[in-house]
């Protein structure tokens, strides 16, 4: 295996502003400059958790290159999309797509914890496209995990909530309108079961995990999870969730092709 699985946690991380948030990024693309313990992502840009200060507002800015999803963990609020304003709720997925004006406003009494997830879309990287590519839809999504249907996957309850466009032609753009990685599920084990040890050829994984403790197995190890935990897991290597207890582990997996 050439490059290992690991796991970090935000809370490990040094806090920073984030566009008038309080950030922590917990992993980032592959840079020479960079440990591989802080950048292992091939497929992925970035991910980061962040907490938005009751009464705060996002200032309003786009990426020339660069999609966002916003994931929301907990709380509730407004993002602005364009030159519009939608209420935002926990489960909610954001897709900003790349050069879409956006921002959150935090409208409520309480934070609003949530993950950026950030891909270069696939037409940014391959040389003589550029912005002048044929996108197609490139419109802004707002999609829960609630609004999907149910399925078994490897042992856990899953929602797809985003996929990867062009990839599932029998789905709407709302659900496969991401440009640069190829999908965002929810997942959902009950206490004292397991998920079927497995691998994945050219593609790479994040688990994150939001609510609950259990054990992951990855490649000949065997450790801990709890919520905040990112686990990146490489292409080709063996995996699998455990839970060893009584309560729900609640996770969501990103997907990217390499």
């Amino acid at each position: 295996m050439d490059h290992p699985p690991l796991i970090r946690n935000w809370r490990e991380q040094e806090p920073a502003n984030s566009h008038g948030s309080v950030g922590w990024k917990i992993l980032t693309e592959r840079h020479d400059d960079k440990p591989y313990e802080i950048a292992p992502l091939v497929g992925l840009h970035l991910l980061t958790f962040r907490m938005l200060q009751a009464g705060m507002v996002e200032p309003a800015h786009s990426h020339e290159a660069k999609e966002h999803v916003y994931y929301i963990i907990k709380g509730r609020g407004k993002v602005q999309l364009g030159d519009e304003f939608h209420d935002i709720v926990d489960g909610d997925a954001v897709y900003l797509p790349a050069q879409g004006v956006h921002s959150i406003v935090n409208d409520s009494d309480e934070f609003i914890e949530h993950l950026v997830i950030s891909a270069i879309p696939h037409w940014s990287r391959t040389p003589g496209t550029g912005n002048s590519a044929d996108r197609g839809c490139v419109e802004p999504v707002i999609r829960n995990w609630r609004d999907g249907l149910p399925h078994m996957s490897h042992g856990a309850v899953g929602w797809s909530i985003l996929a990867e466009k062009g990839k599932f032609p029998e789905r709407t753009y709302e659900e496969a309108p991401l440009e640069g990685f190829h999908g965002l599920t929810m997942h959902m084990m009950p206490g004292g079961k397991r998920e079927d040890v497995h691998e994945h050829t050219n593609k790479e994984q994040v688990y994150y995990f939001t609510e609950g403790r259990g054990k992951l197995v990855l490649g000949g190890q065997t450790l801990d999870v709890r919520d905040g935990d990112a686990a990146y897991i490489p292409p080709n290597t063996r995996h699998g969730l455990v839970n060893d207890g009584r309560d729900w582990i609640q996770h969501l997996i990103l997907s990217a092709l390499v």
